[in-house]
């Protein structure tokens, strides 16, 4: 049987142990009993008070026989467990995912596996009511249906959320981050403002904004040094001059400045620029290199350049020095403007929809997961306040599969997601630019945002509507079944008359 999420294979089992426990309750305790007897009293009481005592008899009969059968259906294949269920047997299927095979309970490579166990969950498997066991086979059924026809994309969000919000956690390398800056780029940037080179047309202007300059990589970071030894960086008697070798040698040298960003010369081969690669998850980066590569026609190296200035961006408060690096070739005005823009734009940063999009998406399929335990458990005491009513069947499977329903939802609000911001912001993995389409990127959030909060909501509260209706219905057609024929056929006479009158 399938479900929708990691979490719902262990929250299904545990809704449906807590089922068996609250039903054996009220059955322990006879309360299970108590409609019964009410619908007795009912079935005399209404009869006689409305009627003749003689005929009060025989509908009271009547009543009571059709009411009967009805409840004792409702019990036997909606409330009364049969069908076993276990995390083992409940599987879980990622669309889109590379693999694309199903994992099971106790086999999923996430924490839950060593947290929710047999002894965790109350045992190895809980008893489900028949009708609600083809319930979840049907429903599980066509979601994954659904969700397998809809086309898979790339998963822009969770990209650009892993790029963005990765952060420098070495105190070691973002001291060396501030020293390349001092000793290197900052020495770079006034030699180009003296000398004024000529700039390659190759290059885009852009590129001297940052510190792995590739202009600058290969002119001045090629003379200038560190001015003080970087731990890993051998002793070079032809570079570190001011060490006089029957003096004093010492454990590291000064590289370079091209040598200490590239690790040419440093004895594992890591420079700043892989030492700062490595604070960003690799999975997500290798991702992010793949993907934005074939779609651009960049090089992955450049690519991962853009990830490595988003990291320096975002950590340019904590490399002191380092907030004014495009103000060197910038006029006055523009540096005061500059300043004002970037002010605002980590404002709108700070008061940005996407994180907390992206916490929402990550947090719907827990919220889903633990709704339908909670349907589960609590359906005992549905069933007994309603008097195993059959029409309460219907009108809580519609609820169980519209909450089921809302993975599809999801899946496909994911898709509209991710379509939008490659159409309406294609230049998306930009993320060293905070204030990149700010604008474009906060409708598309409350767009998305909207759609998964409201679209689950109306889509829950319509079908509920709908089950209700559906609900009472069927009811009402099985409560005529306890009237006298006589009413009947009175009913079957007017409508006939009706239709003949109306011809």
């Amino acid at each position: 049987m399938g479900v929708s999420s990691y979490l719902e294979i262990y929250l299904t089992q545990f809704g449906w142990t807590m089922y068996n426990v609250f039903w054996d309750i009220l059955i322990d305790t006879g309360l299970a009993y108590l409609p019964f007897i009410g619908m007795f009293l009912r079935n005399i009481v209404e009869p006689i008070t409305s009627q003749e005592a003689k005929d009060a008899s025989s509908v009271s009969l009547r009543r009571i026989e059709t009411d009967a059968v009805k409840m004792f259906a409702v019990l036997v294949i909606a409330i009364q467990p049969y069908m076993t269920v276990s995390y083992n047997n409940l599987s879980y299927t990622q669309a889109c995912s590379p693999g694309g095979n199903a994992v099971v309970g106790g086999n999923t490579g996430k924490t839950y596996d060593t947290t929710f166990t047999a002894a965790t969950l109350g045992g190895n498997n809980a008893l489900v009511p028949i009708w609600w066991y083809a319930v979840l086979a049907v429903t599980g059924g066509i979601n994954d249906a659904a969700i397998l026809a809809i086309p898979c994309t790339h998963n822009i969000r969770l990209m650009s959320f892993s790029i963005d919000n990765a952060r420098v956690k070495d105190p070691q390398l973002r001291r060396q981050v501030q020293l390349f800056y001092k000793d290197c780029y900052r020495h770079a940037m006034a030699m180009f403002l003296d000398h004024n080179p000529p700039y390659p047309n190759n290059l885009p202007q852009e590129d001297l904004n940052w510190l792995g300059s590739q202009f600058f990589l290969n002119g001045t970071y090629q003379t200038a040094r560190a001015s003080a030894t970087v731990p890993g960086f051998t002793y070079d008697p032809n570079r570190d001059r001011e060490y006089d070798p029957d003096v004093y040698i010492p454990v590291d040298g000064k590289p370079t400045c091209a040598q200490w960003w590239t690790g040419n010369g440093h004895i594992n081969g890591i420079g700043l620029r892989e030492a700062l690669a490595d604070q960003i998850d690799a999975g997500a980066l290798a991702t992010f290199k793949q993907y934005v590569a074939n779609k651009t026609g960049k090089a992955q190296d450049e690519v991962e350049n853009i990830a490595i200035q988003t990291l320096i961006s975002r950590e340019e408060t904590a490399f002191n020095g380092l907030g004014n690096l495009n103000s060197y070739n910038e006029a006055s005005f523009a540096n005061a403007a500059s300043s004002a823009g970037a002010t605002l734009g980590s404002f709108m940063e700070a008061v940005s929809f996407y994180p907390a999009l992206y916490a929402m998406k990550a947090a719907a399929p827990i919220i889903q997961a633990v709704v339908l335990m909670l349907i589960y458990a609590l359906m005992p005491f549905y069933f007994w306040f309603s008097s195993y009513q059959p029409g309460k069947i219907i009108f809580m499977s519609i609820i169980v599969f519209s909450v089921k329903f809302w993975t599809v939802l999801w899946a496909i609000a994911n898709w509209l997601d991710n379509n939008l911001i490659e159409a309406i912001k294609p230049s998306w993995y930009n993320l060293q630019l905070m204030t990149n389409n700010l604008l474009v990127e906060m409708i598309i959030d409350f767009v998305i945002g909207g759609l998964f909060v409201v679209m689950p909501l109306f889509w829950s509260g319509l079908l509920t509507w709908a089950g209700f209706r559906v609900g009472s219905e069927i009811n009402k057609a099985s409560g005529e079944l306890r009237g006298s024929p006589e009413d009947a056929g009175k009913k079957g006479g007017n409508a006939a008359k009706s239709t003949i009158t109306k011809r």
